[in-house]
């Protein structure tokens, strides 16, 4: 009876002046959120095998209203004014992450603020009956359907690769292979042959476990019923998809007894995409299980509630969303208003280098290449984050130092990126650190004959030049150098396979014409909110030495190295100078 005179009292707007208002609603919802929703369709587009699934989470979402929409329709709904202190909260968040300490400017964080402000609004316009069947909804859109940071990943991904690389192991050696494991590195033996089968971050299985995720959470909201049939389905999608993705493993190494490119390149790419299909049936087949565990006698289905397809309020829908535009606009003329008044910039532009790192000379006064640049394939790239690399060797013939290996990688407009670190990636590689935490040691780069501009300074302190011979204009000019101490940190490490003989791996970064040897510290020097561009380079050495090879004699050969090389880095490098001139421009 009180469900009849509700209904009938019940306010239908025009579907015409529904439409209206939720359109301006996307357009404001859109402009405060632009910043975040332009970022994660850029990571869907250039990340997709990792992160293209987030571009259809929204519809699949929305399949999960369409489900429930006769019980969503069943009462009018009815405004629930907490979701205003959501919006409100969202909105708030969402400014201080954007405006506020570079700590939170973050994608994931952001996005919580995104979420928030999104709950807020269907709250406050539909209200808390209409919360019990989206709530779920939501809550997938905003887990499932934003990307994950590398720094958030990482940890996880490591694990899986070390999972993936013993489970390959095991399962090629059951197949009778001769098979040896050293890190994430799989050698197989066969007709006298070694076939060396690395297990890179693609190979990790985080792309498949995502997905198999956001899949799970999909499959057990729609096809079961219980709430343990759900639970069970969703935490299945972990060993379905570290099971899957061994046995990925596994076929790539008998590949590439066949042909060492079948397991690099786009061919390694489509053996991952293949074996979607037989993991996706091996799904179906739980979701078969676990409703066919139990049998139960068919109960009346009530989802199939006689509904009117009218969409109808308690009261007039234009104050509410007057009073949301009016607050997601208030908030993005006054998001737009910080950004000026404060030079943030919530988008960093990508800033390459002046020239390419292999025009780096391979003499270097008395250090000599040795050999042909390396070079990495496709997955090697991939799992670097960067195609913008110099791999070389050099060697010193005056003297009895021993040869090394510089690697110089280059990443720029990358806001969470996460530097590829020997004291992580080495250990992959089957390295054995012999010490708790890399050691941090000084090293001369010849800074104290730098000259200093006097015109130009960084954060209130001059910053130093060199004048170098420019060949082609055949004219000396002037190369900026970065500010800061030259420290780089150090790992000493032994192999199985080196004996008593000792690698040391060190590295630092040169970011925004600042130097630092810490990783965690690059946000702060590259991504400074007042600064439109955004870059970060890392140097590294790698020397392999004698067991009586010392962490000082690395530093000495490495700032003998240093001495010659930095002003030649720094000339590929973006003057950062001009980059900083040119912004205020």
């Amino acid at each position: 009876m009180n469900q009849e005179r509700s209904n009938s009292a019940a306010y239908t707007p025009r579907p015409q002046q529904l439409l209206l208002w939720s359109g301006l609603l996307m357009l404001a919802f859109a402009w405060i959120f632009w910043d975040f929703f332009q970022r994660q369709v850029l990571f869907a587009i250039k990340q997709q095998a990792d992160w293209g699934h987030t571009l259809i989470i929204p519809f699949i979402a929305g399949y999960f209203v369409w489900l429930c929409r006769n019980r969503l329709l069943e009462r009018p709904f009815k405004r629930a004014w907490f979701g205003i202190v959501l919006l409100i909260f969202g909105l708030g968040w969402y400014t201080l992450c954007a405006l506020g300490p570079m700590a939170l400017h973050h994608h994931n964080l952001m996005g919580i603020g995104v979420g928030a402000s999104l709950v807020g609004i269907v709250l406050f316009i539909f209200g808390w009956n209409a919360m019990k069947y989206l709530w779920f909804p939501l809550l997938y859109l905003i887990l499932f359907g934003q990307t994950i940071s590398d720094r958030l990943m990482e940890v996880v991904t490591f694990k899986l690769q070390d999972i993936a690389s013993i489970g390959s192991y095991y399962g090629l050696s059951f197949l009778g292979l001769d098979v040896t494991r050293s890190g994430n590195t799989i050698d197989i033996f066969y007709d006298g042959e070694l076939y060396p089968l690395n297990i890179a971050e693609a190979c990790s299985g985080m792309r498949m476990l995502m997905a198999f995720f956001a899949l799970g959470v999909a499959m057990a909201y729609t096809g079961l019923r219980h709430f343990w049939q759900r639970a069970i389905l969703v935490l299945l999608a972990v060993p379905t998809a570290v099971f899957v993705n061994i046995l990925r493993v596994m076929t790539l190494g008998i590949l590439s007894i066949a042909d060492s490119g079948f397991a690099t390149g786009d061919f390694h790419t489509f053996i991952g995409t293949l074996w979607l299909i037989p993991a996706f049936l091996i799904y179906l087949g739980i979701v078969w299980l676990l409703k066919n565990i139990i049998i139960e006698d068919d109960e009346e289905v009530d989802d199939e509630v006689s509904a009117s397809t009218e969409i109808k309020f308690n009261q007039s829908t234009t104050v509410g969303f007057v009073i949301v535009i009016g607050l997601l606009t208030t908030s993005a003329v006054a998001l737009q208003v910080g950004v000026q008044a404060l030079n943030v910039y919530l988008h960093k532009e990508a800033v390459y280098p002046r020239q390419d790192l292999a025009v780096i000379p391979s003499s270097l006064g008395p250090w000599k290449s040795v050999g042909e640049d390396s070079r990495f394939d496709k997955a090697g790239v991939e799992a670097l984050g960067t195609d913008m690399y110099l791999s070389r060797n050099y060697s010193n013939p005056v003297s009895a130092a021993p040869m090394v290996q510089l690697h110089i990688a280059y990443y720029t407009g990358q806001i969470d990126a996460v530097p590829h670190v020997p004291d992580r990636c080495m250990v992959a590689g089957g390295f054995i650190p012999l010490t708790a935490e890399p050691v941090t040691v000084s090293i001369d780069v010849g800074d104290k004959s730098w000259l200093l501009d006097a015109e130009n300074e960084l954060d209130g302190t001059q910053i130093p030049y060199v004048t170098k011979l420019n060949p082609v204009i055949g004219k000396e000019e002037i190369i900026h150098m970065p500010l800061g101490e030259f420290e780089i940190r150090t790992t000493e490490f032994s192999h199985p396979e080196l004996g008593d003989d000792r690698v040391i791996a060190g590295y630092f970064f040169v970011a925004n014409g600042k130097t630092t040897a810490y990783p965690e510290q690059i946000r702060l020097l590259a991504f400074n909110p007042a600064s439109k561009y955004a870059y970060y380079c890392k140097v590294q050495f790698t020397i392999r030495g004698n067991q009586h090879f010392t962490i000082d004699d690395y530093s000495e050969i490495v700032s003998d190295l240093s001495k010659e090389l930095m002003p030649d880095i720094m000339a590929c490098l973006p003057d950062w100078v001009e980059v900083t001139q040119q912004e205020i421009k």
